[in-house]
Formats: C-alpha cells, structure tokens, sequence
C-alpha cells in the first residue's frame, strides 16, 4: 500500500494525518464502481493505511486529564459486519489496537454476519490468526445487526462492552474516559463523541461537540444543539453531557448492567430503531446517557445503505418503530401515529415480554421522559394552527423534508398522504415546522431556496405569514416574499404574486381556540 501510495501522490502516504484522498481522472471510473458495492469511496479507503495517523481531536483540558488504569475495567470490544470493505474494516480493529492501552482491551471480536465477499472468510481467518487479542464469530444465517450485536455480546468476557460500527477510526485517549464513567457509576451508558470520516474522500473531521443526540416524532435520531440548562449544568468542558438519546453505533456499557436491562429487544428486525428504544428505556428504567468530550472516535456517514433487508427497508424499520411505540411512549405514541396513519394496524409482534420488563424494573412513564431528559423538544399541542400535507394544489406536490434534516434545504415533492417526511405543523408563533426544525430564510436574493434550521422560537428568519384557513400565500415576514414552488426539487422564495405556484394549503385547520385531538 505504502508503494502504490508513493506512486500514485508522491511521498507521503495518502490519508495520513486525517487528510483526505482524491481520486485522479484516470481512476474515477474504478472509483466510482467501488462506491455502488460499499456507498463510500472504497477506492480512497484502500490507499489508506491500516494504521493512519490521526490528529489529537480533544480539547485542550483533556490532555492534562489522568486516568487510574490499574481500576479501570477491561472491555470487550464488538464489531458486526456484513460485506464491509477490507480496509475499513481492518482499519477499524488496528484503530482499536494502536490507540486502547493493552491493560483495558480484552478483546476484538468481530462478527460476521454471514458475508458472502471471498476475502471475508479464509482470508480474513489468516489475518486475524496473526493478530492478538482478535477473534470472529460467524452467523449462521443473516440475523441483522441487533441479534448480531447479541451473538458478540454471548462471547464477551469483560465486565464492559464497547460497540462499534465497521468503518469507524479510533482516536487517541478514546478508551479510558469512557471506562472512567462507567467505572463511576455502572449505570451510565457512556458514548465518544462522533467525528466524521467523510464518505467521498475519507477526510477525518472533528465534531464541534455542541450537540448531543435527540428524536423527532417520526422516531428518526437527530443531533441537536447542547441546551444550555445543560451547559450550566456542567461544572467543566471536559464533563459528560446528559443525551436524551444515542446514534446507536458507538458506545460502551457494563455488560451485568446491559443484562439487568433487558439487552436489546430480540424481535426487532436487521437495524433502526434499536438505538431510541435502548435510549428510551435507559433514562425511563433508571439510568443515564452522557456523551463523552475527551472520548474520540471517527465514523463514516454513508448517505444510504448498501445492503438489503430481507423483508425490505420499510417493512422491517416500521415494526421496529411500532415497537418502541408501543412499548416506551405510552400517550405519546399518538404524536408518532399521526405522522405514520399507514401504521394503524400493521402487525408489531408480541410485545408483552418488554411490558413485562418495564414493569418488572420499574420504570417511569414517557412523560417524565420529556419533561426531565428532554423538555425542549416539540410537542405538537394547542399552539398548532394548521397541520399535515402543504400542497401546492396547482402542481399536486408537497413540501417535503426528503429526510435530510437540519441545515437542508426545504424540499418538493408528488403528494403520497403517507405523512411521514410530508408531515408540517403551521404553529401560533407563526412558525412553519418539518421534520421538528423550522423553515428559515437569509438570504437577500430572490428564486433562492429555503433552509430548515433548528427552531429558536424569536420569529425574525423564521416567521411566516398564512391566512389560517384555505389556499392562501405563505409570506416570509421579513422580506415580503412569498414560498414558490419554483422548477425543480426545492422550494425557493419570490416576490409575491397571484400565480399558482405560490399559493399552498394544509390538509387540515385546527381551530385556535381548541387544542388538537392528536
């Protein structure tokens, strides 16, 4: 690798330093193949060292920090993968291995989750044989990264487990404060914080660490900005930050404390959901979820997933949701049913063993949950004015997030009724809210598109004009301009004017003087 690296850029090894690799012209096509069969530029990862060097991605006081080694309790590191690339793959196990201090790591074991790519199997055995500390279990059978991730944990030995996904880089220090927290109390799930590893170029970049993870009421994961009541909360920079949720891919937890709760729930199915359903019952049966400042580890962000699910990715990610539901949410699950009506009726599977585990461990309900771990997150209540689809009756397309999330732009698309992404909530203080984050718009140039951004409740950007009943304009307050629906994907902001393509209605009025049924 070091050869091929010296010939194709010259003397310094590719990627070191969390640099990123750029793919010359005359390799893009081969580039491109290898995109279509992992979703990331396995060409660049392959010209990457197994033992890249990485800056220290800490903050200043971490460094000072010293840890009681000799008291820390070891952990057992767990990888599932499924047809992972060869590099990222090893890359993430040598990561692990140069950067744990031998005396913590127990062990590496990596989980197979019957790949059927040739150099996942005998040749992959050779290599880890040589390798101390490393072991693979196989599935049998296609079993998905939950069960997955329960077969690694039956072969655990260690009074900690560690979970990570398959293409993930270690930092330097990531180990230790993670142990630390548990070591303080057994009953805090402990996450690193999350650097990007960037998907076109394998770039290594550093999490601002002003976020901590969040939900909204479709039951997708997002990151959301540090609240400052928690901010206050903290007497240091270098201390654990309360997460009403986890990304689900990165964390550490005492094995006998992952058994007293319940482990994962065994009916959910391949991936999604797992993550706010262990989230939830952490905060509601008695613990905590802190993301760690000093505790680094990179991640690549796919922008989608290049594997199947066997009953397809809708079918499988609504039972799993359902059953988070169903479960945790209690009355609050009817925020969820409103944005997935198709839901009402699907089949769940048996959750009475869960109901059973939650009253068994006495756990408190969800409204402690949002009133205690989460009490900034919206709650669709008395102050919506109008709700659902916002149609633009002249084309038959709606506003719609296209999953994207904060800092995206506001996207358009053909009607569906599914809710979902298409679900919006026109609120008192004139806010208009998808996907939990508001419609906002800086700019000072007309036919230019419209963001969603976190919802700061101060009107300005984010305040928007609509006659509360029928097809009407929506003004932006500031500017006077009016939501077009413009040409293509996105919806833009113009000059006001009677014409059809700005002119929009919700698929239902609330009356202001009564509270929504939800």
């Amino acid at each position: 690798m070091g050869a091929a690296g010296q010939g194709l850029f010259g003397l310094s090894e590719p990627g070191e330093n969390g640099r990123g690799v750029i793919v010359p012209p005359e390799y893009q096509e081969e580039s491109r193949k290898l995109f279509q069969r992992n979703r990331f530029n396995q060409w660049a990862s392959d010209r990457i060292s197994l033992h890249r060097s990485l800056p220290d991605a800490r903050i200043l006081e971490c460094s000072s920090l010293k840890y009681p080694i000799h008291k820390l309790p070891q952990t057992s590191v767990i990888i599932v993968f499924h047809n992972e690339a060869w590099s990222t793959l090893l890359r993430t196990v040598h990561s692990v291995l140069d950067r744990s201090p031998p005396e913590l790591l127990r062990e590496i074991i990596l989980v197979d989750d019957s790949s059927d790519h040739e150099e996942l199997h005998s040749t992959l055995e050779k290599y880890v044989a040589k390798l101390s500390k490393v072991k693979i279990v196989r599935n049998k059978a296609r079993e998905g990264l939950i069960r997955s991730r329960l077969n690694g944990f039956a072969h655990a030995t260690s009074p900690t487990v560690t979970f990570l996904d398959a293409h993930c880089e270690a930092n330097v220090g990531w180990l230790e404060p993670l142990l630390y927290r548990i070591m303080q109390n057994r009953t805090i799930v402990v996450c690193p914080e999350i650097d990007v590893i960037s998907d076109e170029t394998f770039e290594y970049t550093y999490s601002s660490g002003n976020v901590r993870g969040s939900f909204n009421w479709n039951l997708n994961f997002r990151w959301k900005a540090v609240p400052e009541y928690e901010n206050k909360r903290r007497a240091a920079r270098t201390d654990g930050i309360r997460s009403p949720t986890m990304a689900g891919g990165l964390f550490t937890i005492h094995s006998q404390y992952f058994k007293d709760i319940g482990l994962y729930d065994k009916q959910m199915e391949i991936w999604g959901g797992e993550n706010l359903e262990l989230s939830f019952r952490i905060w509601q049966c008695g613990g905590q979820l802190e993301i760690i400042p000093c505790s680094h580890v990179g991640h690549v962000f796919r922008k989608s997933q290049p594997y199947s699910f066997p009953k397809g990715t809708g079918e499988t990610l609504s039972k799993n949701l359902q059953r988070v539901a169903e479960v945790w949410m209690d009355g609050y699950k009817r925020y969820f049913y409103k944005r997935q009506p198709h839901l009402k009726g699907h089949p769940f599977g048996d959750i009475s063993k869960r109901l059973e585990l939650r009253k068994k461990l006495k756990c408190k309900n969800f409204d402690w949950y949002i009133k205690n771990v989460v009490p900034e997150i919206f709650l669709p209540n008395s102050s919506i004015i109008a709700r659902g689809e916002l149609r633009n009756p002249a084309s038959g397309d709606c506003i719609d997030s296209l999953g994207a999330g904060e800092h995206a732009y506001i996207g358009i698309y053909k009607c569906h009724k599914q809710m979902g992404n298409q679900y919006l909530v026109y609120t008192k203080n004139e806010e208009i809210i998808v996907d939990d984050n508001c419609f906002d718009y800086a700019n000072s140039q007309p036919s230019s598109k419209v963001k969603m951004l976190d919802c700061h409740s101060m009107k300005g950007n984010q305040q928007w004009l609509h006659t509360k009943v029928g097809i009407s304009h929506m003004r932006h307050a500031p500017t006077g301009w009016c939501l077009d629906r413009g040409k293509e994907q996105f919806v833009v902001l113009n000059p006001c004017n009677n014409g059809p393509s700005q002119k929009w209605l919700f698929s239902e009025y609330v009356e202001r003087d009564k509270a929504p049924q939800i």
